[in-house]
């Protein structure tokens, strides 16, 4: 058995979630190291969204607290970015393509209003074929794969350990990897996306998990005057540049990161439609991620009911996003602080260990 540093928190998962996760708790004084296995998550895969208004405001179902810690969370990612020296990109630019999708904008920019964010009504830049534009100016991406480095680099000079490993067993305030490796952890956080759902038999929270399989483009292509342009699920993002295009939802697709043409096929010819000049441009690189989501599309954050045993996970399209405010929670609460008690009941893990 290698025994940690004592008092220790061992998390498993290099993602956002994780490292989130890390600094906050290694900020709050606590002793953090981190198991990850080095492969490429759901993290690394996606655009990097930080959008609580389209994502989630614009979804009259979606709970009130939920919404405000997601808007919190975007406050922090603020802070996250000076402090690790990586740049969010914004405005977003939001856009109609039927009188529908008009309407439900129209019903978006009254939700933002209510919650003190900006949602303008604008022109629809020539390049693209739409209806109406409104601009977001608090909507905003990150490149995930420099953030991921970044964050990571953070972790490390704050004193947190990085241990390179693939978890294999679990159980209380216990961690056995691939390796023949084992570790002893006072509280150990499982922050490693879909790939907890490989622990379910030990923690039943986490048969609530399931794969949603998402592709991503991008294409050599001139930047766009927006960083960032959505229209109902498709997204466009100007970085490196080229064009960013997103991205396929495919909760039946086999959990596999082979890319599929015909769902890519689908998805550049959705971008063609509201970008037709994307019809000559050169296709650099296509690839696949695993999003984790729940029966609720709420994700798993807090005790898991097995003693010294915590989730992160179950974030579905909203990992970036919620990672600062989701490390933030876990602190506290592993801190023993008094949580927002409406928030705890969406989160609990609990709600699925039946």
């Amino acid at each position: 058995m290698t025994l940690l540093r004592d008092p220790s928190i061992l998390i498993v998962g290099g993602g956002p979630v994780g490292l989130c996760t890390g600094i906050a708790l290694l900020k709050d004084g606590h002793q953090v190291a981190l198991v990850d296995s080095g492969a490429h998550g759901a993290g690394w895969a996606s655009g990097g969204m930080l959008a609580p208004l389209y994502e989630m405001a614009a979804d009259p179902t979606c709970p009130e607290p939920y919404v405000e810690f997601a808007l919190k969370s975007a406050e922090h990612w603020q802070e996250l970015a000076r402090t690790c020296a990586f740049d969010l990109q914004a405005p977003s630019l939001f856009l109609a393509r039927t009188e529908e999708e008009a309407v439900a904008l129209l019903s978006l920019r009254s939700r933002a209003n209510g919650l003190g964010l900006d949602l303008t009504s604008v022109c629809v830049p020539a390049e693209l074929t739409a209806q109406a534009a409104f601009q977001a100016p608090s909507e905003r991406s990150l490149d995930p794969r420099a953030a991921l480095n970044s964050l990571l680099t953070q972790f490390q000079l704050l004193g947190g350990e990085l241990l390179t490993g693939q978890a294999e067993a679990i159980g209380s305030h216990q961690l056995g990897l691939v390796d023949g490796r084992t570790f002893e952890a006072e509280t150990i956080i499982l922050a490693n996306g879909f790939g907890a759902s490989s622990f379910g038999q030990s923690v039943p929270a986490l048969k609530a998990l399931s794969p949603v399989k998402g592709q991503m483009v991008r294409v050599a292509h001139p930047e766009l005057a927006s960083p960032i342009v959505r229209a109902c699920r498709i997204y466009v993002l100007s970085r490196g540049g080229g064009l960013v295009i997103g991205a396929t939802s495919d909760p039946l697709a086999a959990p596999v990161l082979s890319v599929d043409v015909d769902p890519v096929l689908a998805l550049l010819a959705e971008a063609k439609e509201l970008l037709p000049s994307v019809a000559t441009a050169l296709t650099i690189e296509a690839w696949a991620g695993l999003r984790p989501d729940t029966p609720d599309h709420l994700p798993l954050v807090g005790a898991s009911g097995v003693d010294g045993i915590y989730l992160a996970t179950g974030t579905y399209r909203n990992g970036w996003l919620l990672a600062p405010a989701i490390g933030t929670y876990l602190s506290e609460l592993i801190s023993g602080k008094t949580l927002d008690q409406a928030l705890m009941n969406l989160l609990a893990p609990e709600r699925f260990s039946s």
